[in-house]
């Protein structure tokens, strides 16, 4: 009887053995961010896959990961998950990851460097049977930038996404969401066009001035968010219903005064006018400042690269980046200032200009109700409603400025219609701007095509764990580039039969409001803002990342249909009995 006991216990744990042969743990490990200074703090995150039917018991000394063969990091005490309190012991079952605070040495060379990570387990299975402790050695790619010259290298890096960012600011004037104001700047060009080399040149300064003067308030917001520990990413400031309301503000009463409802003109307006010889020189500076708010909400190729890298940087290098974008960003109309003869094929100055303003004021009507259709998922329906009459009184006060001040008015008499004006207009959306910081957007906001989930890093781990091929899609609302994506491509017949074909699992990721997770993640990818797009293969492979403007022939080149069929072709011929 006892040979019998114990032939049992053995074959139990013969068969334990065989079964976790073939299902061994995998692990994976990262760094984030992975690009660090010199005396950085990163985060070092290691995942093991437990498969079904073994668990992992709480040991420190059994159950660990710790850096292996570098003086040049360290790794502060190990936070473990919450594990399943069983018999006086916890255990952890699935997927189970350890983090710990990831310290760059003062001291450190800039360049490439891999840090060897040794993560340690010992599974057990359900009959209480553990098995010997095994150990694996992770090599995790990390860039370390700093301000050592000597190195030629780190000095390319930092000039490498430096040329992202001015090439990233270059292609934001293609971008949609900058077309009005730059079209309204076309006509101011096409107004100077008949006036001196000299006028159109401080004009194309000032309103590159205006870009200059607009990206570095928002590198000093940023700056200001990394010093206090929040996150900041390009475009942060839309999730704020409060900025997107005084957006829309403007951008109306801006396209009213295109219908001449009303002039715009500030008290004492007059004066720096005549000052400025009539030559719209003040107007060439806020143009540059608008472009720069509605440029925000877009994310132009090779500029989330730019500003996922910088926002890990310095303050210096933080300011440098966003200089470099508003070069790019500022370079066109600086080369007609530079080379007038650039606008002498525009049409001349005529009465067809009447019409052209007019369907530019038509053209910021629609970028008005473009943000209001993203305010809708920030702010209650009761708040929109109130908002929408604010707007309404807004319309009618610009309408009564133009009724009592006009350009031939004295100083006091615009002075006194200006007054009247801001107060009753401030008076207004005291009691109709209605912004709770304490709203939840409801079901609305996270509605998803079928066939697409709702971003959560558990399902996506889940999937990951059953060996699925997923395609993570993050964006927002008020995203113009994402809605042009998920319109042409990825919320598609087309698009739904291309993920079907390939078995991929669609999950999205809606930014539209502040979400820190999701902010942890776009910076994973090494990212800075919306829209990110990555494709993990179904091999457990490295993710891919795809550019943020889509078509089809980037879809079938990232994610190829004939990797597929080989890979169910291979499952097939190993699933066929033996002959």
């Amino acid at each position: 009887m006892k040979k019998t006991s114990k032939l049992i216990v053995l074959l139990l744990f013969l068969s334990s053995v065989l079964i976790y042969a073939q299902e061994p743990v995998i692990v994976r490990g990262e760094i984030t961010p992975s690009v660090l200074n010199p005396g950085d703090r990163a985060t070092l995150t290691v995942s093991f896959e437990i498969p079904e039917g073994f668990h992992q018991t709480r040991a420190d000394d059994f159950f660990f990961m710790s850096l292996e063969n570098n003086t040049q990091f360290s790794l502060a005490e190990i936070n473990y998950p919450e594990g399943v309190l069983e018999e006086g012991l916890e255990n952890f079952y699935g997927t189970v990851t350890l983090t710990a605070a990831f310290l760059v040495s003062e001291d450190i060379d800039p360049g490439r460097q891999t840090v060897q990570v040794k993560a340690a387990w010992q599974i057990c299975d359900e009959y209480g049977v553990c098995f010997f402790p095994e150990e694996s050695i992770i090599e995790i790619p990390l860039e370390i930038t700093g301000t050592n010259t000597e190195t030629g290298q780190a000095l390319g890096i930092l000039l490498k996404f430096l040329f992202f960012a001015f090439l990233g600011g270059l292609l934001l004037n293609v971008m949609p969401c900058v077309l009005p104001i730059l079209s309204m700047r076309a006509l101011n060009l096409v107004r100077q066009s008949g006036n001196d080399r000299k006028s159109i040149f401080i004009g194309s300064l000032l309103y590159g001035a205006g870009v200059l003067v607009s990206l570095l308030i928002l590198a000093v917001i940023v700056i200001l968010l990394k010093m206090t520990g929040q996150l900041a990413g390009w475009g942060f400031q839309f999730q704020n219903p409060i900025f997107v309301i005084t957006l829309i503000t403007v951008i109306f009463i801006f396209a009213l005064s295109l219908f001449d409802i009303f002039l715009i003109n500030v008290p004492g307006m007059n004066k720096m006018v005549d000052a400025s010889n009539r030559k719209g020189w003040v107007g060439s500076f806020f143009n540059g400042i608008f472009a720069v708010l509605l440029a925000t909400p877009c994310t132009a190729p090779f500029l989330g690269t730019a500003l996922g890298f910088a926002f890990s940087q310095t303050p210096f290098f933080i300011i440098t980046s966003f200089t470099a974008i508003g070069l790019g960003f500022a370079l066109p109309f600086l080369l007609i200032g530079i080379q007038p003869k650039l606008i002498q094929s525009l049409p001349k100055p005529g009465p067809w200009m009447d019409t052209f303003k007019e369907i530019m004021g038509f053209l910021l009507f629609g970028t008005v109700l473009y943000l209001i259709s993203s305010l809708r998922f920030q702010i209650s329906s009761d708040a929109m409603f109130k908002f929408l009459v604010f707007l309404t009184i807004t319309g009618f006060l610009s309408w009564l400025y133009g009724k009592l001040s006009n350009p031939g008015s004295g100083f006091p008499s615009q002075l006194l219609a200006f007054a009247i004006t801001l107060s009753l207009l401030a008076f207004s959306a005291y009691y109709l701007v209605d912004v709770n910081d304490d709203y939840s957007p409801g079901t609305e906001v996270s509605e998803l095509r079928s066939g697409w989930e709702k971003f959560d890093p558990e399902i996506l781990e889940h999937y990951r764990t059953e060996g699925k091929a997923i395609f993570l899609a993050f964006g927002a609302k008020w995203c113009s580039v994402c809605k042009i994506n998920e319109s042409k491509v990825l919320f598609t017949e087309r698009g739904d039969l291309f993920f079907d074909e390939r078995s991929i699992i669609r999950i999205k990721g809606d930014y539209t409001n502040k979400d820190p997770v999701i902010d942890e993640w776009i910076r994973k990818f090494g990212k800075a803002g919306v829209p990110v797009y990555v494709y993990y293969p179904s091999d457990g492979s490295d993710y891919v990342i795809l550019p943020e403007i889509l078509n089809w022939s980037i879809m079938e080149k990232y994610i190829p249909i004939k990797t597929v069929k080989k890979r169910l072709d291979d499952t097939l011929f190993m699933i066929q009995p033996n002959k």
